[in-house]
């Protein structure tokens, strides 16, 4: 028996880490033995063979250390190998004295060898412990989510979680523990692990933004893509205003609205099937002007990753993908800040310690001053826009740690014609409650709290002249407005049972009140919500669970199956949905791997709109036991190849079949009877496929990046187009995005990217207006998309010079948007008046060929 101290793990007896603890058992034996600190020792061991006496004193030349043990019990005979390696004392000694009486003891810096009653097994010497904490940047102290964690000696790997905790399992011994992360260069930490081992390993951020690090080829964990921001400047620098956040139009299979309808669509998808989390909390509408800018600016961003190939057990609630966004959490150590000026808007940040190494605070502030500028570029527009981010991060203790953060923002939208206005005004209010709570060496759990509100109001006004006078004869407004209260408390437990099992489970409750009004039919476009007639409110209830597991059976195969329980309710109506999840990778050589995925999902939460009030004219509804809840099963398989070089390939083939997705509603508002809306709704079913390809190369000061989407995209309504199937309105046959960038030294880079796909699908719509308030609209037949648009294409470029002058940076950007003047539509509205003639408004984009110039100040 091997002298050491046996030390289970100690949970407090609450019925939580009673669970807890029954689910490690399960998982295996992870008891943690203390070892002395010579075993650990590592040291070359030569290829040699002899009698057991012989093979100790070599081993003991080898290692440098002393090895003692009285004659008699140890005899001569027969004879054993030693292995040319690299490799630790504890290590050989237990391959040389299996099968032996002998216990190993650690006295005065020696190794003492002493008979003993009980067998010495292979078991008995090389013991695993536990090093975990938080990947953190230097000084700062700010958790740096989603890097790697690599022993250089085992080969073993982890990654942080998007809180930035790890947990990794080793044997005893000497390691060097490699950390990477994108934006960083990669630190090499020497640890010695002898017993379980908490250490915050530090990064340092890059002095030159030009360094780029990749994980390379290691084993994935899930499907997940992040974002590269210094490759895609060239796309989100839009009038001076940096967003990462809108790189994400550079990766295959997503795409944007060629009339701005301000929400990401991918692989098919409706717009409302892309949810987007900020800090963990769903944004109903992540963007200002109609989808051209992001609410996060580039001073509160921390990290940006996209879930559409792959949907981890902890994402529900959408079809298409999942973004999750995480801000900063704030400088523990110094103050700093930052301000921009642009063309277009004015932004400050700040972020530092409230107390050092204890709190943190970040707060933002953008705001637009945009009107004067567009109306030299055209007086028909009038835009304005302001958000505001914060967020408090409180170490309770090394174990604990909780952060408040709330966003605020809105947008006011007028687009005025001869005969024809639309004014759009919306606006996202978020609060989120977060508590990292770490259990153990292998334990950890997030709580969270998230309250989000959206509102939307949307309205057209039509300008009718006298034919022989030219006076205006009569004027009538459309309005709409809708908002939607989201309450969500939702907890999620990792727990590490070893180094090649992980389990992950967790819960959630969801409270989500939609609040429908009345469409308002006046002779002006309604300016405040206060005019509009409320109707009867919609709240409805969500509960789910899911648990997954991820088995690395071996070092070039893992799995990671899930399933995601989720029960819902709405008056009378209650819906049960099972949902399996299977995520595999699998190396089959040093730079390649393959990586297969199912998900099945389901979603609630239907967005219904109407292409007759023009701009973003949408309403949520919830699921009804008439308006089934969407459903969507998804496969995908995955080739990546990555050299380490600055070479990588990586391309996707999927199948998705989606059931009960709705088209746009039969009526400008569907709550002309509060008590039938969702008969007036239809739904169907929708297909899509294609392949997807994304292929980068990086040089020392050059880097292209090209993304191309192969893809078809189908729906089917049995009251539209006879039954039949017809192409989804933004099915695009090909997509290709080529990205450029050129950083000739320190101080200048040039980049450039140049967007190019396959029209949308136009409308053909027969119905009429409303003529009264009151009076439903009169149909002779439901509207389809029957004939493709032209292609759109779009080339941005930009340059930036930074330079220093003490401790302030500085950044000077400019740049030009649409740079050769391709046409692309902003709005297209088509319907039928009252007298049945046809009436086509189309207008140009907001934005079209537009020059931007900025600075921005880092204190």
């Amino acid at each position: 028996m091997i002298k050491g101290v046996s030390a289970p793990l100690r949970f407090r007896k609450t019925g939580l880490q009673l669970l807890l603890l029954i689910l490690i058992i399960l998982a295996g034996n992870i008891t943690v033995t203390a070892q002395t600190g010579l075993l650990g020792k590592r040291f070359t061991c030569h290829e040699t063979h002899g009698t057991i006496p012989f093979l100790l004193e070599k081993v003991s030349a080898y290692s440098g250390t002393v090895i003692e043990y009285a004659g008699g019990y140890l005899d001569g005979k027969g004879e054993a190998r030693l292995a040319e390696e690299e490799t630790t004392l504890g290590t050989v000694l237990n391959v040389l004295l299996a099968g032996k009486y002998v216990k190993i003891e650690e006295r005065n810096g020696k190794v003492m060898l002493v008979p003993s009653g009980a067998m010495l097994t292979t078991d008995s010497v090389v013991n695993e412990y536990t090093l975990f904490g938080y990947i953190t940047e230097e000084n700062s102290l700010e958790p740096i989510p989603y890097a790697m964690i690599k022993d250089q000696e085992s080969g073993r790997v982890c990654q942080s979680n998007r809180f930035g905790y790890y947990s990794l399992q080793l044997k005893s011994g000497l390691h060097h523990i490699k950390v990477i992360h994108a934006g960083y260069p990669p630190v090499i930490s020497a640890v010695a692990v002898n017993s379980t081992i908490r250490r915050n390993l530090m990064m340092r951020a890059a002095v030159l933004p030009e360094v780029k690090v990749t994980p390379g080829c290691m084993l994935q964990k899930d499907g997940g893509s992040s974002i590269e921001k210094y490759l895609s400047s060239a796309y989100t620098n839009f009038f001076g205003e940096s967003d990462p956040v809108r790189s994400l139009y550079l990766l295959p299979g997503n795409i944007e609205s060629q009339e701005t309808t301000g929400k990401l669509m991918v692989r098919g998808g409706d717009p409302e099937q892309s949810a987007f989390l900020l800090d963990g909390n769903q944004v109903f509408n992540p963007t200002h002007l109609l989808g051209e800018l992001s609410i996060v600016s580039e001073g509160a961003l921390k990290s940006i990753r996209q879930f559409k190939n792959d949907f981890p057990g902890r994402f529900d609630g959408a079809l298409s993908s999942v973004t999750e966004v995480n801000t900063k959490d704030g400088s523990m150590d110094t103050w700093s800040g930052q301000v921009n000026a642009g063309l277009l808007a004015g932004a400050l940040a700040i972020d530092g310690p409230l107390i050092k190494n204890r709190t943190a605070v970040v707060a933002s502030v953008r705001k637009s001053w945009s009107d004067p500028l567009l109306k030299m570029l055209d007086s028909n527009y009038r835009l304005r826009f302001y958000d505001i981010h914060f967020k408090i991060t409180h170490l309770l203790d090394s174990n604990n740690k909780i952060m408040l953060s709330g966003y605020m923002g809105k947008d006011r939208l007028e687009l005025k014609q001869n005969d024809y206005q639309n004014l759009q005004v919306w606006g996202n209010r978020l609060a989120t409650v977060n508590w990292n709570h770490v259990i153990g060496a292998r334990s950890f759990v997030n709580t969270t709290l998230n309250i989000s509100n959206y509102h939307n109001l949307a309205g057209m006004k039509l300008i009718l002249y006298d034919d022989s006078t030219g006076e205006e004869k009569e004027t009538k407004a459309y309005n709409n407005y809708a908002s939607v209260e989201r309450y969500e408390a939702r907890t999620q437990f990792e727990i590490n049972a070893s180094a090649n099992l992980q389990f992950r489970f967790g819960g959630k409750f969801l409270h989500t009140v939609i609040h429908p009004f009345g469409t308002n039919i006046t002779s002006k476009l309604g300016e405040v919500p206060d005019g509009f007639k409320p109707m009867k409110a919609l709240p409805f209830r969500e509960y789910s669970f899911y648990y997954e597991n991820e088995f690395k059976l071996s070092p070039r195969l893992l799995l990671r199956p899930g399933l995601l329980f989720s029960a819902y309710r709405f008056r009378d109506f209650h819906y049960n949905s099972l949902q399996p999840r299977l995520f595999a990778a699998y190396r089959i050589g040093k730079n390649q791997q393959l990586t297969f995925s199912y998900a099945r999902m389901a979603q609630y939460l239907h967005q219904v709109t109407s292409p007759f009030l023009g701009i973003n004219s949408v309403l949520w509804v919830p699921s009804t036991a008439i308006l089934r809840p969407a459903e969507s099963d998804m496969f995908n398989l995955g080739y990546s190849f990555n050299d380490n070089k600055g070479t990588l390939l990586s391309a996707d083939v999927y199948y998705r079949k989606m059931n009960n997705v709705t088209n746009f509603a039969e009526r400008g508002n569907i709550f002309y009877d509060e008590n039938t809306w969702e008969q007036d709704i239809i739904t169907g079913q929708g297909w899509s496929y294609g392949a997807e390809l994304l292929a980068g190369k990086r040089w020392r000061k050059w880097q292209f990046q090209l993304s191309y989407t192969l893809a078809w995209a189908w729906r089917q309504f049995d009251d539209v187009n006879d039954g039949e199937k017809f192409p989804f309105r933004f099915d695009r046959r090909h997509q290709l995005n080529i990205a450029a960038n050129f950083r000739p030294d320190k101080h200048w880079d040039i980049g450039a990217v140049w967007y190019l796909s396959t029209g949308d699908w136009r409308l053909r719509p027969m119905g009429t207006l409303p003529v009264e308030e009151g009076e439903p609209f009169r149909y002779e037949g439901v509207s389809y998309y029957d004939k493709r648009g032209p292609n759109y294409q779009r080339l941005n470029c930009n340059v930036n010079y930074r330079f220093a002058t003490g401790r302030l940076k500085h950044k000077a950007s400019a740049g030009v948007y649409n740079a050769y003047h391709a046409n692309g539509q902003y709005s297209t509205d088509v319907f039928n008046t009252h007298d049945n003639s046809n009436v086509t408004l189309s207008g140009n984009r907001i934005f079209d060929l537009t020059y931007y110039l900025s600075y921005t100040l880092n204190l």
